[in-house]
Order: structure tokens, then sequence, then C-alpha cells
């Protein structure tokens, strides 16, 4: 596969398992004959010429066997592929678990999330978690990124981070995520962007309902909804942290699997020639000398 510039602002580009949250059954009536499973995912990210794939909780990695691991391990390599580990929670037996299984992928990231939806974990739980297992995260070399999402102020999350003070520990920065917390993107970016380690893109559109009451916010391939990807980008371009960029999808159910399943492909190629196109075009533009103005 064309191996993509590694020498700019930007880490590299990939897919997850939430790129195809349909193809891998994360919504249990719905689920295909036979779900995407992580060796496919990889299959799918050499497709699209991507070069990481994120495997986070909708395809959990403790339903493989170590065996297994190292066969999924070995087809990325192969690839020319980087493994990287998804979970959701923070008790700490559960995060050294996944950390063995990075150690076992070759992964230097785990993302996670504070706790399942209704039921967050209080932030001084999480701070305490973290302290408790970041010295083994550390001596692996894998890096630990609490993704953002509605129940976490940003501000306290970028405090959470400060606090802790160590570069294996930062944001997953979904900007999507938080808006349900009644926060704009400048709160956000401005909030998260600097300690941001791992980026999820996924655009959205806030639509009015068919009554006429309300909104829904519903997904949409980057680059046609409402989320404002260039300025993320060029406010991500002011930390020099090189965080890799995630694709992921919210694609809406369809009359049939097939045509939620097709809908979902159609919506990963369109995004992630977006996002390659979007991320060239800002190096091309980073990379222009300046006219000085007299």
């Amino acid at each position: 596969m064309d191996a993509e510039d590694d020498s700019s602002t930007f880490g590299r580009m990939g897919i997850g398992s939430w790129t195809y949250p349909w193809a891998v059954g994360t919504v249990t009536d719905l689920r295909p004959p036979e779900p995407m499973s992580a060796k496919a995912l990889v299959r799918t990210a050499a497709e699209l010429q991507v070069r990481v794939v994120q495997i986070a909780d909708n395809l959990p990695l403790d339903a493989l066997t170590s065996p297994e691991l190292k066969s999924l391990r070995q087809l990325a390599q192969d690839y020319g592929i980087a493994l990287q580990v998804g979970t959701r929670g923070v008790d700490p037996n559960h995060l050294l678990k996944y950390l063995r299984i990075a150690e076992e992928l070759e992964s230097t990231l785990v993302r996670t999330l504070g706790g399942w939806p209704g039921y967050p974990t209080p932030l001084s739980e999480v701070e305490k978690n973290i302290h408790l297992v970041l010295p083994a995260f550390i001596d692996a070399g894998v890096s630990l990124a609490l993704e953002n999402y509605e129940v976490y102020a940003t501000a306290d999350l970028a405090n959470l981070v400060r606090i802790i003070d160590d570069p294996h520990f930062g944001i997953c920065l979904d900007v999507a995520n938080s808006f349900a917390a009644w926060e704009s993107v400048e709160q956000i970016l401005h909030n998260l962007a600097p300690v941001a380690i791992s980026v999820h893109i996924k655009d959205f559109a806030v639509e009015r309902t068919n009554s006429l009451m309300g909104f829904a916010c519903v997904g949409r391939p980057i680059g046609q909804g409402k989320l404002p990807l260039d300025l993320i980008l060029t406010r991500l371009a002011r930390f020099k942290r090189r965080p890799d960029l995630i694709v992921e999808l919210w694609p809406p159910r369809q009359k049939t699997l097939e045509e939620t399943l097709s809908l979902e492909r159609t919506w990963a190629s369109e995004s992630v020639q977006h996002l390659r196109s979007s991320v060239a075009g800002f190096r091309k533009t980073a990379e222009q000398p300046r006219i000085p103005i007299y």
C-alpha cells in the first residue's frame, strides 16, 4: 500500500470499528449473519490505503485468544498497518487487561471512555485509577487516551490531563461527542486540542424532526455535514502532537440490512477520500511561503 506522508503536522490516517458500526454488529437487532471481524477490518484498511486500524469497544478484543491476537498482529504487519486498541471503562484490572492485549498486538495506544451510557465514572475515580495503571503503561511504552463524551465537561478533562501530567496520558478528541453537553466547537477545541493524542473525525447534521418539534443530530459522510474540519485541523496543528486521525461514522439505518451495509461502505470510502484531500490541502497551504505585507 502507498505510505502517507509522516513528516506533517498530523499523524497517520486510519479507520476503526466505529467506521463500520453496522458491519461489526454494534446494533444487536440488526447484526449481519457474519459480522465484520478484526481481520476483515484490517483488509478493508489496506484497500482504503490507510495506515492505522483502531479496534474499539464495539468489536471487543478480549474475545480473541492469544493465538488469534498473534495472527491479527501478523496480518496487520503484512499490510504495513498499525493496530490501536480500544475499550470502555477505567477499572484498573480492565485497563491492565487491555494493556496486555496492546502489547500482544504491538499497539502503542489504548483508547477508553470513562464509563457506559447513563453510568459515568466520577472524574475523581478516573484520576485515581489512571494513576494506578499509568506506570505499567509507561513501562510498556503504551499511551492511554481518554475519549471525551457528553457526561464530562471538556474543561474538566483538560484539567485531568494537567493533573496527571505525563505524555503517556491524553485525550482522544471527538468534537461531535461533546455537543450534547451544550459546548461549542470553540470551547471543545480550546480545552482539548492541546492535550489530544488521538482524534476521531465524525461528521453530522442537525435536522428538524418530522413532527417539527425538536431536532435530531444525524450522521453524514465527512465533508457533507456541519463538522468544521478545517478549523479542527488548524487548531490541532498548533500543538505539534501529531495525533492520528481516525474516521468514524454514524450511518442511519436503512430499510434493509443490505442497504444499511452498502450505505456504510459508501460513506466510509467517501469519508476517507475527503479527509485525505483535506489533510493534503492543509499541508500544501501550510508549506506555502508567506508573503510579507508592508
